[in-house]
């Protein structure tokens, strides 16, 4: 288990996060639809790695939220 604190900026995370995003904004509707639906998985699954897990859900969920918002041209 990774500890938040020593990877405090979350990079590797929030790249995947950026690439991801650009992607969704390529898909039609109902496919955009379903893969931002599970993409809480996903963050969970990042989260996951860190002892302090629901710090670090908040803060990829906040970032991905803002990444689409980029990703959209927002």
């Amino acid at each position: 288990m990774k500890h938040l604190p020593d990877h405090i900026e979350l990079s590797d995370e929030k790249e995947q996060i950026d690439a991801d995003m650009q992607h969704a904004v390529t898909l039609d509707f109902g496919p955009f639809l379903g893969y931002l639906g599970a993409y809480g998985q996903k963050l969970d699954r990042m989260a996951g790695e860190y002892r302090q897990q629901e710090i670090a859900r908040r803060i990829l969920t906040k970032y991905a939220d803002e990444a689409l918002d980029r990703a959209r041209g927002k």
